[in-house]
């Protein structure tokens, strides 16, 4: 059985309820549902996504954190 949020950290979509993503290498971040807050490393929000983004795709960087609820998420690793 695998741990919440493994499928998505690998590249696969994933439904997650209630998760925080601690991002620790450059990724591009696939999200879509209700809530996701991206945090910077000193905890200062920078980006707030939710239902009315629809799928949305953002870039995060080592330090972020996602904090996901109740949505579809999957990361895929950037090279550089």
């Amino acid at each position: 059985m695998s741990t919440v949020g493994d499928m998505a950290l690998g590249g696969d979509w994933e439904r997650i309820s209630n998760y925080k993503f601690n991002i620790t290498e450059n990724m591009m971040m696939s999200f879509q549902g209700r809530s996701c807050n991206i945090t910077d490393g000193g905890g200062a929000l920078i980006e707030k996504l939710g239902d009315k983004d629809g799928l949305a795709e953002r870039h995060v960087l080592p330090g972020y954190q996602c904090f996901v609820m109740k949505a579809k998420v999957k990361f895929v690793r950037k090279d550089g």
